[in-house]
């Protein structure tokens, strides 16, 4: 059986279309994480505002342009040009818009005033009681013992932002280092240190520096919070479960965090930070708030260090901010009639300020994400494309069948698809436009122990091809087809396919398309197919289960698989397929009746079936032809074979 590694070509893609440069900060779970360091198997956040599983991590080598994508408050991404990005296009100049219709649209297409479209986190986990395991040191005696449980309240929230603000840890102790005026805060650490661990924290204040020092001597309480928040003021991170707890009780961390490194003055107000990590959380944080800040970054200068500022202004924004705070909102707060930004219950909308073109020749990096296949950096959602999910799920489908690689042929016409079989470590050939079923035909003639395997586009099989596809199916030849829909022509820049909808508008249908769409399942249940199925690109496990189920039938088997074209096609968005698809396998649906599978095939609009259709058993082509009955043709021995009679006919 080969694996997926062994499938894989030199050639093969590790990347989807569109990439950002390394060094780009991706919402992860846990924390915020560059890039090119996050791993398959770990989590991300979506468009939905939820964490999803990174699936598979695309880099690949780019040389040409990158586009820079600044936005109002958030600041920028570095994107290559076609990668899509959520977005809403502006209505009007100088005003918001009253509606925010989102789409994906290619970088090179964003224009200064649309709006980039920014998800606020909405998971919620909330917990009562942490559970800690001390792990004390056989070497440490002195130590008192903590209880292993601790409260999840305001009181250990606080302490939390004033640690994540103004704390470190040195040698078994615990430091926060505050203004010597500021003895309100100094009091409520220590009235909190006291109240959940029983410890008695010491203060000191350093008239030269006009600071005052609180020491908490506990070396497993050191050792926790270096494990939950880190010591060194570039490292400080907020613990993931704290990311996700109820509002009500991340107010009292951020007002921790904002008595040490914030401020509210007359007009604004701010937060510094030299973590990057933890200036996007505070973001998030505040965001679940309906906080909007405008995040910085600052150049190093003298002594001081490069450092993120989050400045909250306006007076909604700054009102809200403050009654958090539970401080007086500043009287002459300024007012703006228009705020940068748009904000809704789950999404924040970010108008772009401007677009900066550059060459660049190195490394990129992209995800494949699972259910929304998108990801979030610092101001935008990325999308994933469908074109190589399919490719891997082709692979996963041949390594659980456990096909042979030299007993495996792919054959492909012209599309997205159509260098698959260069892709692959099995046999491969890649034919002309819609004549990839025609070799396919040969190819299993000639040799009808492989397993072959067309791919194609729905304009390769449809369109051009679609002669062939009828008498394909008709003849019942045992080779498995899978179509890759995405009702549009997305190889030659957006035409309508056959499988487009009447009244589809492109570039070159502007009235919009006038003749009815093919439809595939009831074409194939009519022709001849034995094997009709339809699937979804982003429902990987689901399109895998159908091809090895279409591979392991005898007899012709087509799977129709929908592949949201995000570029081309802005109607059947991978939004509006989540919102119609449901799967036959789960509705009780007869594969065996002929008449239900048409009228399933005829369903669409509101609900539209995704699963196996119409399955039948009958002999195929080759059960039919003698001379390849015993032996495959290829391994015949035609040494022997006398033709002269044959060629005397022609004399």
């Amino acid at each position: 059986m080969a694996t997926i590694a062994e499938l894989t070509t030199k050639e093969a893609p590790k990347w989807c279309p569109g990439c950002v440069l390394p060094g780009t900060f991706i919402q992860s779970n846990p924390s915020v994480k560059k890039i090119e360091t996050i791993k398959t198997g770990e989590r991300v956040l979506g468009k939905d505002g939820k964490f999803h599983k990174v699936t598979e991590v695309m880099v690949h080598r780019h040389k040409g342009k990158m586009y820079r994508i600044t936005s109002k408050c958030f600041g920028s991404t570095v994107l290559t040009d076609e990668h899509p990005v959520l977005c809403s296009r502006r209505e009007k100049v100088g005003a918001h818009n009253k509606i925010f219709s989102n789409e994906w649209v290619r970088a090179d297409s964003l224009r200064s005033g649309d709006y980039l479209v920014y998800p606020i986190l909405s998971e919620i986990e909330d917990k009562d009681f942490v559970e800690v395991d001390w792990k004390k040191p056989e070497m440490d005696r002195k130590s008192k013992p903590l209880s292993n449980k601790l409260l999840i309240g305001s009181d250990l929230l606080r302490l939390a932002g004033y640690y994540i603000a103004e704390g470190y840890v040195h040698r078994g102790e615990i430091t926060f280092t505050f203004n010597e005026k500021e003895v309100e805060y100094v009091d409520d650490i220590k009235s909190i240190v006291k109240k959940i661990f029983g410890l008695a924290a010491t203060s000191k204040i350093r008239e030269n520096k006009h600071t005052n020092d609180i020491n908490v001597s506990s070396a497993p309480l050191a050792r926790l919070f270096k494990e939950w928040f880190d010591t060194g003021a570039a490292s400080k991170k907020i613990p993931h479960f704290m990311m996700l707890l109820p509002l009500e009780k991340q107010r009292e961390l951020l007002k921790g965090m904002w008595r040490g490194d914030g401020y509210v003055g007359k007009k604004k107000a701010g937060y510094k930070t030299i973590s990057k990590v933890l200036s996007e959380q505070a973001k998030m944080l505040l965001l679940r708030q309906s906080i909007v800040p405008t995040v910085s970054e600052n150049k190093p200068y003298g002594m001081h260090k490069k450092f993120y500022g989050l400045e909250v202004c306006g007076a909604k924004n700054l009102g809200a901010l403050c009654s958090m705070l539970s401080e007086e909102t500043p009287e002459n707060t300024e007012k703006t009639s228009r705020p940068r930004f748009a904000i809704s219950k789950t999404h924040v909308m970010l108008p772009i300020r401007d677009t900066e073109i550059f060459d660049y020749d190195g490394d990129v990096y992209n995800f494949e994400v699972e259910d929304v296949h998108c990801y979030v950096s610092d101001n935008a959602i990325l999308h994933n494309c469908g074109d190589f999910t399919i490719l891997s799920t082709v692979k996963n489908a041949i390594s659980e069948l456990g096909l042979e690689q030299h007993n495996t042929l792919v054959v492909s016409g012209i599309g997205c698809g159509s260098k698959v079989p260069h892709f692959m470590k099995t046999y491969g050939f890649e034919g002309l436009h819609g004549r990839g079923l025609p070799v396919a035909t040969g190819a299993k003639l000639a040799n009808n122990k492989l397993t072959v395997l067309a791919i194609s586009g729905d304009g390769d099989t449809y369109g051009i091809g679609g002669n062939h596809f009828m008498h394909t199916m008709r003849r019942n030849l045992d080779i498995t087809l899978i179509v890759q829909n995405n009702e549009v022509y997305g190889l030659t820049k957006g035409q309508t396919s056959p499988t487009s909808e009447k009244g589809f508008k492109t570039n070159s249908t502007p009235n919009g398309v006038l003749e009815e769409p093919v439809n595939p399942m009831t074409w194939s249940i009519a022709a001849g197919a034995t094997y009709v199925a339809r699937g979804y690109a982003m429902d990987i496990m689901h399109l895998k289960k159908l091809i090895v189920d279409a591979v392991r039938h005898k007899g012709f088997s087509i799977i129709d698989v929908f592949q949201p074209c995000p570029t081309y096609n802005k109607v059947q968005t991978a939004d509006w397929y989540k919102q119609r698809i449901f799967k036959l396998d789960e509705s009780g649906h007869d594969t065996s009746d002929k008449i239900a599978a048409i009228k399933m095939g005829e369903m669409w609009g509101e609900k539209i079936p995704i699963g196996l259709f119409y399955k039948v058993d009958k002999p195929t082509y080759e059960d039919g032809t003698p001379q390849i009955a015993t032996t495959p043709l290829v391994k015949q021995d035609i040494s022997k074979i006398d033709i002269s009679g044959l060629l005397a006919r022609f004399k």
